[in-house]
């Protein structure tokens, strides 16, 4: 029995490391996502519910992010309410149907997550496309310069002869 208890403690341990690494991880990316579309990074990636709002807020605009912050939390919620030292819970829905309400949300949640990567690999790719033409540009414009240089000093040498 002890080594069964055991095995299930090292498991959640587990379990928690790789809870805290994947929300870490996301955070971060939250964080560069937001810098990219933005310019500045947010300590809004690092705080529960809130960052929610900021992957829907950076994927789509500010109404979706309250959207898919705030529906979940009322169709999922639950009301306690003590009267005399009896407790009674209300919920929206039924356990059942509230869990499934969950499950379709945290698939969501994923699919927009998804999206949100495959939005700031397209967002930095153009912006890294944008840098190349502006830098090429620069190039070209210093190479302009440098003729109308050059072509100003022959002109000035044949007037002389």
């Amino acid at each position: 029995m002890e080594s069964l208890l055991q095995f299930f403690m090292a498991y959640m341990f587990v379990f928690l490391i790789i809870t805290i690494v994947i929300y870490i991880a996301v955070g971060i990316f939250l964080n560069k996502f937001n810098r990219l579309v933005y310019g500045k990074g947010t300590p809004m990636a690092f705080i529960p519910i809130v960052n929610i709002y900021l992957l829907g807020k950076l994927t789509f605009n500010k109404k979706v992010g309250l959207i898919i912050t705030i529906v979940p939390i009322i169709l999922t919620g639950t009301l306690n309410i003590t009267v005399n030292g009896v407790e009674t819970s209300y919920t929206l829905f039924p356990d059942n149907i509230s869990n499934i309400i969950s499950n379709i949300f945290s698939l969501i949640y994923l699919g927009l997550f998804i999206y949100a990567i495959y939005l700031y690999f397209k967002l930095k790719k153009e912006k890294n496309n944008s840098n190349y033409v502006n830098d090429n540009k620069e190039a070209l414009d210093n190479n302009v310069n440098q003729t109308s240089d050059f072509m100003e000093q022959y002109q000035d040498n044949d007037n002389n002869n």
